[in-house]
């Protein structure tokens, strides 16, 4: 398979600890861990794309510990925790040793599920460990953290400069094996945007690339086509449409979406709508700085406006 038919943040995906673009203090950190050779119950907390979710299967990895990754907030229901994570940890793996199972934005785990997490990390502690990834730890109850103790990923202003070298240098490095042409600054400009979200820079720039040559296309705001898409979408109440729409539309600032839905989706409102729109607009504009997923903050947006106001 071509390197270019998967997705550029799992294909640069990193396999070791020091691979990782981490703070350096994390890194001494799980390198003693992994040099040690004891893996541990933990919680990792941090914003969206920073590495939590990479550095468990890293860390698996580097230490060959069979490991299995459940997406806790698509499958994180009792019926998961019963029968998925039971049936992986209560069996020996291939090589005698521990195993571990990564519950990846467990935040989004069910109460039902967390407190039935708390049985089975007791339950098979001498055969599996657990390592726990979320946005937000207030969001998972304290028997498993106390049980899996929370390492904060979040990255402090004096580690910023650094870590985006960091990546800009793994980035280059990856630009220049592929022969793909571009410009230094414009290629900054979108590794500064975006970070610290690797993830998302990744495929950002997977989708600028595809042509060969590093082209930002949009970045500059929404144009009337994607517009006029939106409206349709919004019209026709297709839910499933407008979250492949946000994706699609996310690399645009978010505040500038918001200007464009104020400036020109309002003309196609029914004037009874429009207070309501606006109203909408100037929430998600005040919560949009204090969430950790914009992605989710724009689609919960649109979701209210399909709702609530009523098109022409």
């Amino acid at each position: 398979m071509s390197i270019d038919t998967i997705l550029w943040s799992e294909a640069y995906r990193p396999h070791t600890v020091d691979e990782c673009i981490l703070p350096d203090r994390l890194k001494v950190y799980f390198n003693a861990i992994a040099k040690k050779g004891h893996l541990d119950n933990m919680t990792f907390i941090g914003g969206p794309g920073t590495g939590k979710t990479s550095l468990a299967r890293a860390l698996c990895e580097q230490m060959k510990i069979t490991h299995l990754m459940i997406n806790a907030s698509s499958e994180g229901n009792i019926e998961t925790i019963r029968t998925q994570v039971r049936q992986f940890a209560s069996t020996v793996s291939f090589g005698g040793g521990i195993k571990c199972i990564i519950l990846d934005e467990a935040d989004g785990l069910t109460d039902q599920a967390q407190k039935a997490l708390r049985g089975a990390i007791e339950e098979y502690a001498g055969n599996c460990r657990f390592i726990f990834t979320g946005n937000f730890g207030n969001r998972i109850i304290e028997a498993i953290t106390s049980r899996a103790p929370i390492v904060d990923f979040s990255i402090e202003k004096v580690e910023r400069n650094a870590l985006l070298i960091q990546f800009a240098t793994a980035i280059e490095k990856v630009l220049k094996s592929k022969g793909i042409v571009y410009n230094e600054l414009e290629l900054f400009a979108v590794i500064k945007k975006n970070f610290p979200d690797y993830r998302r820079t990744w495929n950002l720039l997977q989708r600028y690339c595809s042509t060969g040559e590093l082209k930002i296309t949009s970045q500059i705001g929404l144009d009337d086509n994607a517009l006029k898409e939106l409206v349709e979408i919004l019209k026709k109440k297709e839910f499933g449409k407008m979250r492949a729409w946000v994706v699609e539309n996310l690399d645009n600032d978010g505040a500038s979406m918001r200007r464009a839905i104020y400036d020109k989706v309002s003309l196609l409102l029914k004037p009874e709508s429009i207070p309501q729109m606006i109203l909408t607009l100037a929430e998600y504009d005040y919560k949009e700085s204090h969430v950790m997923d914009k992605e989710i903050n724009m689609v919960a947006m649109l979701t209210l406006i399909m709702a609530d106001c009523q098109f022409q």
